[in-house]
């Protein structure tokens, strides 16, 4: 529920439904009375156990928390942009009979088995923070403190505010030394990138995945504002592009092919992300465009193209053996993801998942989760 509430990019530019005049009358909803459900227990009571850690109802009221709020910030979106008055006893999806009250139980099961899970994987396999990580959560929780409270907040600020979104301070302490490990993990495991991934396996990775490898020499028929060229400066680009075919196709030895390829892609190449990618390109079928995957399954290894011509202009494509190190792409954070760190990354996420999947959440006896229905009230 929490990603479907991202409005349309239509619905940004609408106006609430009561000031738009698209209804009558103000959309009821209905929140959960937070207070009168954490009041049940005493934040200390044991009220379960997850891979031998015993959870508090503090640990578990929180994340019952988090998950609940999430689906009510989705409920005021459906509510302020569209008009609707979802329900928590409405079902989740068509087909099911689960239920919104449903999911933030199975959410806070959910969160507790993900974070044992880490825990229980870091034990098993030796992981240990590093001093340089022991840093780093004093200094999230530096950061965290001036965004929560403010400049010159003390510890003790915080740990009030905290208490007022139910979030306990062990279990604070808790996820962001998990955050720590589940990174430390993949590190011990597999290197910081998955440089300690042996080569079979990276390579192993590309097969089954059904990757395809290919260097070229872009030259462009299109100019900075992406508009096409002349017809004689395209003439000559297809010339040019023919000329170092020839030329690299006089080159018997693979090596020495490949070794003049770099060289003439250093000097002709066109193509704004060989800085990203020196090696070529590593991908997937139906990434590239048609013409360029076309050629590239049509060649064997080392193989030099004909001029190929796509909306870009004129390519000179070598197909390469696939290769470990290669790039493939780049995360988020913008590290270079290889065959290596691919394989480690889906290899870790298997190891996590057997993890999860081997525990549950053992309630105390006489223990019972909160029914969200029986706490709701109508939103101020």
């Amino acid at each position: 529920p929490a990603d479907s509430a991202e409005p349309t990019e239509a619905a940004d530019s609408a106006e609430p439904a009561e000031t738009a005049g698209e209804a009558e009358e103000a959309v009821k909803l209905y929140v959960p009375d937070y207070e009168a459900m954490y009041a049940l227990h005493e934040p200390d009571e044991i009220v379960g156990k997850v891979g031998g850690h015993e959870v508090s109802w503090g640990e578990y009221y929180y994340l019952y928390f988090s998950q609940a709020k999430q689906i009510e910030n989705y409920f005021n979106t459906m509510s302020m942009y569209y008009g609707a008055a979802p329900a928590w006893s409405d079902q989740v999806e068509e087909d099911s009979d689960r239920s919104f009250a449903d999911i933030v139980k199975e959410g806070a099961d959910s969160s507790l088995r993900q974070i044992r899970a880490v825990e229980l994987l870091a034990e098993e396999n030796g992981v240990e923070l590093t001093a340089e990580q022991q840093e780093a959560i004093r200094a999230q929780e530096e950061q965290d403190i001036v965004g929560a409270v403010g400049e010159g907040a003390t510890a003790e600020d915080f740990n009030a505010y905290i208490e007022t979104i139910y979030l306990p301070r062990a279990l604070y302490d808790r996820m962001n030394r998990v955050n720590h490990l589940y990174r430390q993990g993949f590190n011990t495991l597999y290197g910081e990138n998955g440089e300690q991934v042996d080569e079979a396996t990276a390579l192993r990775y590309l097969e089954d995945g059904g990757y395809l490898s290919a260097t070229h020499i872009l030259l462009m028929t299109i100019d900075e504002n992406f508009a096409a060229l002349d017809e004689e400066a395209t003439a000559a680009r297809k010339a040019q592009a023919e000329e170092i075919a020839a030329q690299l196709r006089a080159v018997e030895d693979e090596q020495e092919r490949l070794a003049l390829f770099r060289e003439l892609k250093e000097q002709y190449c066109e193509d704004t992300g060989k800085a990203a990618y020196p090696d070529g390109y590593t991908f997937l079928p139906g990434t590239m465009v048609t013409e360029f995957e076309n050629a590239v399954l049509a060649l064997a290894e080392y193989e030099i193209s004909d001029p190929v011509l796509t909306d870009y202009g004129y390519h000179v494509i070598m197909r390469l053996p696939l290769n470990a190190d290669s790039v493939i792409e780049y995360s988020e954070a913008g590290a270079p993801l290889t065959a290596r760190s691919k394989a480690a990354n889906e290899a870790y996420g298997a190891k996590l998942e057997e993890s999860f999947n081997a525990l549950t959440v053992e309630y105390a006896e006489g223990f019972r989760a909160p029914n969200l229905l029986e706490y709701l009230k109508e939103a101020a």
